[in-house]
């Protein structure tokens, strides 16, 4: 029994010696991780901690070190040689203060080469992590800010889903050690800033030399707290301008900008949400449209050119966005307030209203419009440029270093935008107002504006043809009514075509001639509440025509406007109008996209034979058609059956035969054709007679003949010449008259 007793004794001092040396380690080397050294072995060989956490080396079996002096590691740290045992000796602690990956080793003898390596990780919740954490259903998807953490990601050293940001950045990373804190703007101030800049958010996304100066004016080396920001304190970004603090009613804010959300704190900074997109000082507008609405010395010119519904054109983006056609780009010569207050006056206009009133304002604009970017540095003496539309010429002269755009003082250059340039002008270039009256005298044109939608004509417009060209594109600003005058020469042809914008239904206008008589008055054709339709073919000083007028609507299901379609209505006169249900207004070449499903025309006719040829849309044409009303009233012909492509109608009687039905009317298909079409250089005729002789004239979209070609058989037809765009083909052979659509690629 004693042996047994003294056994026990020892083992028990056996255990609560063991027990107390474990103590003691423990004690000296408290830590958050232990890594345990035996011969040639770390346990764990490789660990992961944050940010912070102590490490504790724990020596059981052998003579070793804790060598972690490796230069690939963030700090280096040692520990000196121990010899452990089985108590386990501690050799030390290391605290990790900087993310990153360690190595370590024991650097005695060949223990390396034997294997006795190990690895820590370090890893913190930096910035990039905290970007990540506003998309899906991260932990601040309610703060809706994805799109700006998104372009913040790619820009600035981050890596995501595995990947590294997808474009060059600047030296910032978002992923390191050194400190920042970020202005972060939410979803509806990206949407604003790509509503400014026009572009989608790919685009503006991969708009790479604007960004990265952009992001970097909303990044601030250091971390500032909500506490931090104090009123009227100014903090330098990483672009090298500064920001500007302020406490407004609802907290702090940075330049203009709400901070709506605080203190998204990360291990190397901090993240503000704010409510706007944060714009560095001397960068260049979105377009050329916001350079001139952010001046405050060319507010009438904004108004001109909003009237003249040229702001779109001005905020195209060709240079930033290849995905879809827009126009430009444009080099602006921009006239200030005081230049146009000066021409009204110079001119005899009552007021600068007046003048932007005139039927005159939409060629003073194109004249100041040049396509292309031409900065300071690209003009010289003698350099002349066509400008917008092919409506004029604009000559730079340069003298003792003073530039002039048709004598008009540049005395402000270099207004630079990201589709263009503008140049600010002293004055209005020089502009020689046609005289008042025609051979023929001066029609008056009223335009009324009912009360009930938008003031004015909100957008629409009403353009006036002489012989196809366009010399009047007017519009209203306010309720009520409006005219302008138009001189006319014995002999014209005067087609006025309504562009509508949605409010049509309260607009209307009237013609009156050189006598006092009302020559058209658009209330009185189609339904109340209609848009007011077109009229074609008036002719001033000449006598009524003998047939009087006639109406036709078209019908498009499909709302493409019967696209790339036209009618060409014939008299016993020759062409009365060349009607196209969606002209091209803007004159680029194309048709204008309007969406709507009827439009009206009212057309002048003489007595006997009336040919309407047509031209088949080519999107939808089945859904398209018209219909043709005589002077009293009456549909004389119906080309609106469903599912089916509207025919030509030839040698239709209307004013001898004003009973005749459709069905008695000659109603023919062309079997001749163009092939290709659309082209590029080169057409053929196809389905002619070999020998068959033919004619031809080709007319622009607004009806004007601007070549002809005579030909024999399948002869080629020669459009190297031709602009892009749509035309109308008179082909005359073998007596009979026949009309097409060519589309010039």
């Amino acid at each position: 029994m004693k042996n047994i007793i003294s056994v026990n004794l020892k083992l028990l001092t056996c255990c609560i010696s063991f027990f107390l040396n474990g103590f003691i380690s423990r004690s000296q080397c408290e830590a958050d991780a232990t890594i345990y050294l035996t011969d040639f072995l770390f346990t764990p060989s490789e660990l992961s901690i944050s940010v912070g956490q102590t490490v504790a080396f724990v020596n059981a079996e052998g003579t070793h070190n804790v060598d972690g002096t490796a230069e690939s590691n963030p700090v280096s740290f040692f520990l000196e040689e121990t010899e452990g045992n089985i108590n386990g000796v501690c050799m030390g602690t290391a605290t990790f203060e900087v993310p990153g990956v360690y190595t370590f080793t024991s650097s005695i003898g060949v223990q390396p080469q034997l294997g006795m390596t190990g690895t820590i990780i370090v890893d913190a919740e930096t910035l990039c992590d905290k970007m990540l954490s506003f998309w899906g259903s991260g932990e601040n998807e309610n703060l809706d800010a994805y799109a700006s953490a998104y372009a913040f990601q790619s820009y600035f050293g981050c890596q995501f889903f595995g990947q590294s940001g997808g474009f060059p950045g600047s030296d910032v990373n978002l992923d390191g050690l050194d400190e920042y804190t970020v202005f972060l703007p939410n979803s509806a101030a990206i949407e604003s800033l790509q509503e400014l800049i026009n572009l989608n958010q790919f685009d503006l996304l991969y708009f790479t030399e604007g960004m990265v100066a952009g992001l970097s004016y909303h990044i601030v080396p250091g971390v500032y707290l909500a506490e931090d920001l104090q009123d009227g304190a100014f903090l330098s970004t990483v672009e090298g301008q500064s920001v500007s603090i302020s406490i407004g009613e609802s907290g702090p804010m940075v330049n203009d900008a709400n901070i709506i959300h605080t203190d998204i704190e990360a291990f190397n900074g901090v993240i503000h949400v704010i409510d706007e997109v944060l714009v560095p000082a001397g960068y260049p507008g979105a377009t050329t449209w916001d350079v001139i609405v952010q001046s405050q010395e060319h507010t009438i010119l904004e108004q001109a050119l909003l009237a003249e519904n040229l702001d779109q054109a001005l905020r195209g983006q060709p240079i930033l966005n290849d995905n879809e056609p827009a126009e430009g780009p444009f080099t602006v010569f921009a006239p200030t307030d005081e230049a146009f207050y000066a021409m009204a006056e110079a001119n005899g206009f009552e007021s600068v209203d007046a003048l932007l009133s005139s039927q005159f304002i939409d060629n003073i604009l194109d004249a100041h419009i040049v396509p292309g970017v031409y900065e300071s540095a690209d003009l010289f003496d003698g350099l002349n440029f066509s400008s917008y539309d092919n409506s004029g010429t604009v000559y730079i002269t340069i003298d003792n270093d003073e530039v002039q755009a048709n004598t008009a003082p540049v005395i402000q250059a270099n207004l630079l935008a990201y589709n263009g340039v503008v140049h600010s002008l002293g004055e209005v270039m020089p502009f020689d107002f046609p005289e008042p009256e025609g051979t023929c005298g001066a029609w008056i044109i009223n335009m009324t504006s009912g009360f009930g939608g938008p003031d004015g004509w909100d957008g629409s417009s009403l353009h006036v043809f002489v012989d196809g060209i366009e010399v009047a594109a007017e519009t209203m600003l306010n309720n009520g009514s409006e005219l302008f005058s138009i001189p006319v020469d014995i002999g014209n042809r005067i087609d006025v075509i309504y562009n509508d914008d949605g409010w049509g239904q309260y607009h209307d206008y009237s013609i009156t001639d050189n006598y006092g008589n009302i020559v058209f008055n658009s209330n009185e054709w189609g339904l109340p509440g209609d848009n007011p339709c077109d009229v074609y073919g008036l002719n001033p000083c000449a006598e009524a025509p003998t047939c009087g007028l006639i109406e036709i609507t078209f019908a498009d299901d499909s709302g493409d406007g019967w696209y790339y379609g036209n009618l060409g209505v014939f008299s016993e006169s020759g062409l009365e109008a060349n009607i196209f249900f969606n002209p091209d207004f803007d004159g680029d070449g194309y048709a204008d996209y309007i969406g709507f499903s009827t439009r009206t025309a009212v057309v002048t006719v003489d007595e006997g034979e009336v040919d309407f040829i047509v031209s088949d849309p080519i999107v939808y044409p089945t859904q398209c058609g018209y219909t043709v009303r005589n002077p009293e009233g009456d549909i004389i012909i119906n080309e609106s059956s469903t599912n089916e492509v509207p025919q030509s109608i030839l040698n239709y009687v209307i004013c001898e035969n004003t009973t005749s039905n459709v069905t008695e009317a000659e109603s023919e298909t062309q079997s001749i054709f163009f092939y290709p079409n659309p082209i590029f250089d080169y057409t053929r005729l196809e389905g002619l007679d070999e020998g068959e002789a033919w004619e031809l004239d080709i007319l622009n979209s607004h009806g004007q003949m601007i070549r002809q070609q005579n030909g024999i058989g399948n002869d080629v037809i020669d459009a190297t010449k031709l602009t892009s765009g749509i035309y109308t083909i008179l082909l005359r052979s073998s007596g009979k008259l026949q009309t097409f659509c060519m589309i010039k690629i």
